[in-house]
């Protein structure tokens, strides 16, 4: 076996790698977001805390509508259970308005354990789309990237 072979192999791998990781990094949270929603989410964080949960949710505005203080945003649980956010943070400037905002929702097990999806000014967002408690790990936080957690 010659060098230009294993060079070709390592180039071929090395493209592989590089395609991969474009699509994981350039792929959206939620295919279809729901345009009236006025945000979209770019990734969720579960904290396990002892029995409990924290659920963090980031949203980017995806339009020029603001969002809408006046509304009750909601998270709601495949049993239909809505849980209110037990807080938001905001990020933008006064040009432009909200460009960010992170939600934090206080949950129980059973909970995670079935799909999510946020209300939302007057759209809807999926913010998890499978069944089944995630995996978390030993060091009690995972992020996502997608709604299949």
């Amino acid at each position: 076996m010659t060098l230009n072979f294993f060079r070709k192999i390592i180039y071929t791998a090395l493209g592989i790698c590089l395609i991969y990781g474009a699509w994981v990094w350039l792929r959206p949270y939620e295919w279809n977001a729901d345009p009236a929603a006025r945000f979209k989410i770019v990734g969720a964080q579960v904290t396990q805390d002892r029995s409990y949960f924290w659920l963090d949710v980031h949203l980017k505005k995806s339009g020029e509508d603001p969002h809408d203080l006046k509304k009750p945003v909601r998270l709601r649980t495949a049993e239909g259970v809505e849980h209110e956010p037990a807080k938001t943070d905001f990020a933008g400037n006064p040009l432009s308005g909200t460009s960010d905002i992170w939600f934090r929702f206080w949950l129980e097990e059973k909970d995670l354990r079935g799909t999510l999806s946020l209300k939302l000014n007057d759209g809807a967002l999926s913010v998890k789309s499978s069944t089944g408690l995630p995996k978390i790990g030993l060091s009690g936080a995972r992020a996502f990237h997608s709604t299949r957690w």
